[in-house]
C-alpha cells in the first residue's frame, strides 16, 4: 500500500547540506503527470485498514443476504447452490470496485511537489508545490497511532490553501520526508 525507500537515505546530507534521496520510477498515469526531469521520492496510499473495513462490510452484507435468501427459499432449495454464486456476483463486483478506488488513490512526493492522484476512469490530480509550503498539520486518532495511519493537511501560500491527505499510511514519516526534501530544496535555492 505504500512505498518508502529506506529511511537511512533521507537522513544523510551531502556536503552542501542538501537531503540525499533515493528515487523510484514512475509508471502509468503518474508518468504522464510528472515533468520530464521530475522523479518520485515516495508514494503512499490510504491505509490498508480502509480497504479491510470496507471488505468486512461487504462480507457482512453478503452474509445477511445469504441468510435472507435461505429463509426465503428454504422450502425449494436446489442442491447445486448455483443461485448462491449468482447472488455473490454483485458483491464481488462492488468489492472489486472498492479495491480499484483504493488502489488508484495515491499521494506522491517529488523534489518539487506533493501530488494527490485519484480516480479509476476519470482522473483527478491536486498538487502542492513544496516551495510554497507553509505548514503541515498532522492528525492521528488513538487507533491511527496503533495501526499507523492518520491525516495530513498541507497548507500552502495559494488561495485554496489546504491539500488534505486522509487516512494515509505512515503519516509522520511522509511529513518528515516532505519537510526534509523542502529544506533541501530551500538550501539549494539559497546557495
Amino acid at each position: 500500500p505504500f512505498t518508502f525507500p529506506r529511511r537511512r537515505a533521507y537522513s544523510e546530507r551531502t556536503p552542501h547540506g542538501e537531503a540525499r534521496v533515493a528515487t523510484e520510477k514512475a509508471t502509468g498515469y503518474l508518468a504522464k503527470v510528472l515533468a520530464e526531469d521530475e522523479t518520485v521520492l515516495a508514494v503512499v496510499r490510504r491505509h490498508w485498514l480502509v480497504l479491510f473495513l470496507k471488505t468486512i462490510g461487504w462480507i457482512l452484507l453478503f452474509g445477511a443476504t445469504v441468510v435472507w435468501a435461505f429463509s426465503l427459499f428454504a422450502t425449494s432449495l436446489n442442491p447445486q447452490f448455483l443461485w448462491l454464486l449468482t447472488l455473490a456476483a454483485p458483491f464481488w463486483a462492488m468489492w472489486l470496485w472498492e479495491y480499484l478506488v483504493w488502489s488508484s488513490h495515491v499521494h506522491v512526493l517529488t523534489p518539487r511537489r506533493v501530488l494527490q492522484l485519484k480516480g479509476v476512469f476519470n482522473k483527478s490530480v491536486v498538487d502542492s508545490a513544496l516551495e510554497k509550503l507553509n505548514d503541515v498539520k498532522t492528525s492521528q486518532s488513538i487507533l491511527g497511532r496503533i495501526f499507523g495511519y492518520g491525516d495530513l493537511e498541507i497548507l500552502t501560500a495559494s488561495d485554496s490553501a489546504v491539500n488534505k491527505l486522509r487516512t494515509i499510511a505512515k503519516p509522520l514519516e511522509f511529513k518528515r520526508l516532505m519537510l526534509e526534501v523542502k529544506d533541501g530544496l530551500v538550501e539549494s535555492d539559497a546557495a
